[in-house]
């Protein structure tokens, strides 16, 4: 995550993201804290794929969202 004044944030950027969330689908009523991988093209889109009431899943309390490059890459 640099913040580049040249070149603009990483984070804005398409690529793969690393998602710690509490997916509230599975051990109910309070939910599990899982880590997932998406690729969006930046960290807004991301955040609407994983906040989306329609989605497969529900989550909620996002605890971080990091542009990285995942190892089954």
């Amino acid at each position: 995550m640099t913040n580049n004044p040249f070149w603009g944030d990483d984070e804005d950027q398409e690529g793969w993201y690393h998602i710690r969330a509490r997916c509230i689908d599975i051990f109910k009523p309070k939910g599990k804290v899982i880590q997932f991988w998406l690729y969006g093209e930046s960290k807004e889109d991301i955040e609407r794929k994983v906040l989306d009431p329609k989605s497969n899943n529900r989550y909620e309390d996002i605890e971080w969202i990091k542009k990285e490059t995942p190892p089954f890459v």
